[in-house]
């Protein structure tokens, strides 16, 4: 009888212990910026198998009952609080990863309807004289069935949710802004737009010291997504271009 209580007390402790890992992992400690004045402090959910929620609405849950909660193992839908876009400013998380609500247009669908601005809580990636945001490709609806089926495959699967979470992080538009409302995708502007008022960036741009000019070759066309590659050419240009111009 005892080898059986000592049996289900190490399920119920490894249960425990894998509901309240993934309910940390899921949780971000950080603060929500609702005005120019108001913020909290708040665990906010992140939840990279479905990005396309925390870029169109947060959900958070407060300190005092993310401590309760992660004591059970379990993080119950009454606790969690939800906000949307035209209520936030913001917010960042305690690692520095910073999310700003912007408007944006997606010009690249081609559906009428859908060319009206739309408010999303984007991640920052820089900050000055030009704005870099990342938005993330969406896990449901419309899309692929290479992607529909490795985002079926991460409900059950660690090492599939792992391939998933990857494939995220390697797929996603880099959106700009300056001296407007709206950011764009970085890949149907005319990036001399952008940058042409400083001569030494521009010079550096054309000579590829960014490694950004091989990144629109033919043989890396990405349509509207972009990976971590171009994303880090991109932002040695932008902060060369910002510090620079922030000097003046």
């Amino acid at each position: 009888m005892n080898s059986i209580k000592n049996a289900m007390f190490t399920l119920a402790l490894a249960v425990f212990m894998i509901t309240g890992g993934m309910a940390q992992d899921l949780y971000q400690k950080g603060t929500i910026h609702l005005s120019k004045k108001k913020s909290m402090e708040a665990y906010i959910q992140i939840d990279w198998s479905y990005p396309q929620r925390f870029q169109t609405s947060l959900t958070y849950v407060t300190p005092k009952d993310y401590r309760k909660a992660i004591k059970k193992g379990k993080i119950k839908g009454k606790i969690k609080e939800k906000i949307q876009p035209k209520d936030l400013i913001g917010f960042e998380v305690e690692d520095g990863r910073r999310f700003e609500v912007v408007k944006y247009v997606d010009m690249t669908s081609g559906k009428m309807q859908k060319m009206l601005p739309k408010k999303l809580i984007l991640q920052k990636v820089a900050d000055g004289p030009i704005e870099v945001f990342k938005f993330y490709a969406r896990t449901t609806g419309k899309i692929s069935k290479e992607l529909a089926d490795m985002a079926m495959d991460a409900h059950t699967d660690v090492e599939a949710r792992k391939v998933l979470h990857q494939w995220i992080q390697d797929n996603f538009e880099m959106l700009v802004r300056k001296d407007s409302k709206n950011p764009r995708n970085v890949v149907y502007i005319n990036l001399l737009n952008y940058i042409g008022d400083n001569y030494d960036v521009k010079d550096k741009y054309d000579a590829n010291h960014y490694g950004l000019r091989n990144q629109f070759s033919e043989e890396k066309k990405f349509g509207k997504y972009v990976n971590q590659e171009f994303e880090a050419a991109l932002l040695r240009m932008v902060d060369d271009y910002n510090s620079q111009q922030l000097a003046k």
